[in-house]
């Protein structure tokens, strides 16, 4: 193994908060909660047209965290 791999394995992370896109999730009533999920992982819908969308409905969602929840690099796992 080299040095670098080994340094990357000994990188303790932490655990995180929850992630903001779980805590709107968990507001939501059940069909809103389906529909956020259906947005987030279609990925033909941006993440800027999700974020004004809850915007409006109150939530504050950074289109910067859709990314991340896409590209699987969250902290938590969030909970569909």
């Amino acid at each position: 193994m080299g040095e670098l791999l080994k340094e990357i394995q000994e990188i303790v992370t932490q655990p995180g908060n929850r992630s903001r896109i779980q805590e709107i999730l968990d507001s939501l009533e059940p069909g809103d909660r389906k529909d956020l999920i259906a947005a987030l992982d279609d990925h033909t819908i941006s993440g800027s047209q999700i974020a004004k969308a809850m915007a409006r409905r109150g939530h504050k969602l950074a289109p910067s965290v859709i990314s991340r929840y896409r590209r699987g690099e969250l902290s938590t796992k969030i909970t569909k």
